[in-house]
Order: C-alpha cells, then structure tokens, then sequence
C-alpha cells in the first residue's frame, strides 16, 4: 500500500512541479522553503522532546494555550514546531520564540526520514486532523508516540473517510492517543478505523484562545482615523463575498456614518479588494500605506486582525456567506466581547457556531442585507450590543479546559 502511495506522490509532484515553479517566480511563495520541505537543512540537528505540528495561523494561534501549559507542567520540555503555510511560519516564530520552527516536510519518505534524522524528537502531536501516511509510519516505526490533537471530521469529508477506511485504520493504529472535539469526531474516528481505547473526547482547543491586550502598533493612526465612529469589522472575507457586500457597505456607510474595517482572508485578494472598492465611492486607506482621513481600512497585513476585534461595535466572520470555504474561527472577536455576525456555510466550525447560536451568543445572517441589518441594529441599541457580546464573551469563558487536557496527555507520553 505504502509503495503505491509513495508512486503517486511523486507522479503528483511531477506534475505540479511546474506549476508551483511558476508561483515561485511570480509570487515568491514556495521556492523559500522548499529545501527544508525536501528535509535539507541549513543548521546543526538537535533533539527535542516534542515535535507539534500546525498546519496554519489559525492552528498555530490554538496551539499556543497548549504549548504555555505544557511548559508549566514541564518547564525544560524542548519542541520543534512546523507549519505547512508561509503566514503559520511567520505565526510560529512571534509565538514561540524558545523553540525550534521549521516547515512541515513532504511525504515523500526520504523527506520525512530526514526530518526525523534531523530533529530527533520522542512525541509527535498534530493539531487537528492532518494525517500523513509516510509522517506516521516512519515516525512510529523510530518510536516515537504519536497523538492527534483537535480532532475532527466533518459532514463533507467523513463519507469519504470511511470509503477508505481500509487504507486509513492501518495508519490510525499508530496512533497512541487521538483526541477528538466532540462525541461525533470521536465516534466518526472510530468508524473509520481508529481503536476505540486510544479516542477520547477532549473539547476544543480553540476555546481557550485569550485576547492579546498589547497595543497594536496602528492604535494610534487607526484610533485618529476611526474618530469616534463606531465601527463594523468584516474579517477573513473570501472570493465572492466581497463582491456581494461591497455594494451594501457603500449604502450602510453613507446611512450611518461609520467607519468599516474589511480584512480579506487572503493575500491574493489584497490588490483585488483594493481595486473593487475604487468602483464605489467609499474614501479608503490601506494598511501598508496609512493615511489620515478615509471611511474603511483595508488590512492588508497578517497578524493583526485579533487584535483590531477590539475596536469593532460588530463584527461578519467571512467563508460563511454560501461557498465551499465553510466559515473561519469566530472565537478571536467573542473573547473581546464584540457582537458577532457569521453565514449560514460553518461547516468547518460546526460546533463552534452551534454552541454560539445556542446559546444567542452570535447571530447567523444569511445575506449581505441581513448582515447590514444586524450590524444596524447593534450600531443603534447599545444595549443590544452589550448583551449579545457579553454572551459571547461568556460562551467563550464556558468551554475553556481543552488545551489544559491536551498538554496532560502530551506530557504524560513524555514521561
């Protein structure tokens, strides 16, 4: 199986090759760690006791709470963390300045065998359901103990899981400890092939996210450029959502007087977003070139998106208006309190948002005039406002307690 699996992969690699080349050259992404993916490194090898792996920002952001309380359980433990993405590097070396950061290898087995060689580590964890057959194998097979943190699996991906749960049960035996959000990823894992004795339901991480009070290095630009409106944040807006609520946002900011933050997901959309908001007459500035006056920021910047939640009277989570991207974390503006709007498409935030609907600790819009609408209604009643985001705040507050279970079960394989 793992033969034919390693034939494919580099008949894959082959053909993209050219492509992502490409991108290389065009965009700059790529090329920069390509080497350390292949497993080739510049620096002297060392050990480490834990390898963590996190796939992006938002994986790296939630990993964060489980690295602090595993230093506080044992203070000496050393960790070599990766990540797959260029922004969850960046992410990684701000958060964890003491420890080893490099990118996640390719599958390739010569790859991971060289990361393995390289990094010695006795405990490979993985935040959320990354599962690599090479990675864990030959992870397992040099004796390491494997866990799967944050487990999930969605409605989308789980039927196509268990078609394939012949090839995926051999490689989930290797697991020591999987931990899952909630009873159905426990019982989904267990349906595709995982040992009943090694899953566990252990919550979900992302619930102990707690807001960054450090000034943001802006505060003042952006605070004179508010001045004193109130404001509404659309975070992590993807393709076609821009499109859809820029026409709105014209007519709600004309109406209101307000002052709107939009924050597209990705880098790619920066120049986009910038060029569709020439089309309207909203008077704009962008992060990277701040002004004095304007109606809107464009933030196009990774990093500090937490921490501007602040400042909103409301906030739109983006990926959630219709689509495949199936929503982005709502827990950042929650924790600071701030009235939180989200579509109807979360799946990959399932119980995440239904915990926040049920406990009217959010409001679910399911068009760009219904998102306009809420975001009226918390601009008008403050003390609308104050209640919903007192709830969220609280939720948030409720569902803390996974990171501390999960860095128990690391150390205790580090014992």
């Amino acid at each position: 199986m793992f033969v034919v699996y390693e034939v494919v992969l580099y008949l894959v690699f082959v053909l993209t090759l050219p492509f992502f080349l490409l991108l290389g050259v065009l965009r700059g992404k790529y090329l920069e760690n390509f080497a350390e993916r292949m497993g080739f490194y510049r620096g002297a090898g060392g050990e480490h006791d834990l390898w963590l792996h996190a796939v992006s920002v938002g994986e790296t952001i939630a990993a964060k709470p489980v690295v602090d309380e595993i230093r506080r359980l044992r203070p000496d433990t050393s960790i070599v963390i990766t990540t797959t993405t260029v922004t969850g590097q960046a992410q990684a070396r701000r958060l964890f300045p003491d420890a080893t950061i490099t990118y996640f290898p390719f599958d390739f087995a010569f790859s991971v065998r060289r990361f393995l060689a390289h990094h010695r580590a006795r405990v490979f964890a993985t935040m959320e359901t990354e599962i690599w057959p090479n990675v864990t194998r030959l992870a397992r097979a040099r004796g390491l103990k494997l866990l799967l943190a944050n487990g999930r699996i969605s409605d989308r991906s789980f039927p196509r899981y268990r078609a394939f749960r012949f090839i995926l049960a051999p490689i989930l035996r290797n697991y020591t400890r999987i931990l899952a959000r909630e009873e159905t990823d426990r019982a989904r894992f267990i349906a595709i092939g995982a040992p009943a004795e090694i899953v566990e339901t252990s919550g979900n991480v992302k619930f102990d996210y707690v807001p960054d009070d450090t000034p943001l290095a802006i505060a003042p630009q952006l605070e004179s450029l508010i001045a004193g409106r109130k404001v509404l944040i659309l975070g992590s807006t993807t393709e076609g959502e821009d499109e859809a609520l820029m026409p709105e946002l014209e007519r709600f900011l004309k109406e209101r007087n307000g002052f709107a933050i939009v924050a597209p997901r990705k880098a790619e959309r920066f120049e986009f977003v910038a060029s569709l908001l020439t089309t309207t007459e909203i008077a704009f500035v962008r992060r990277s070139a701040m002004g004095a006056s304007g109606d809107l920021l464009l933030l196009d910047s990774f990093g500090e998106l937490a921490k501007i939640y602040r400042y909103a009277t409301a906030a739109f989570i983006g990926g959630s208006l219709g689509g495949t991207v199936g929503g982005h974390n709502p827990i950042e503006p929650a924790a600071a309190g701030i009235a939180v709007s989200f579509g109807p498409s979360m799946h990959n935030f399932r119980e995440i948002a239904s915990v926040f609907l049920r406990n009217d600790a959010a409001v679910e819009v399911t068009s760009p005039a219904e998102l306009f609408a809420f975001a009226g209604r918390m601009f008008d009643d403050e003390q609308a406002r104050a209640a919903i985001g007192a709830r969220a705040k609280e939720t948030v507050l409720q569902n803390r307690g996974a990171s501390e279970r999960t860095a128990r079960r690391i150390v205790e394989l580090l014992a």
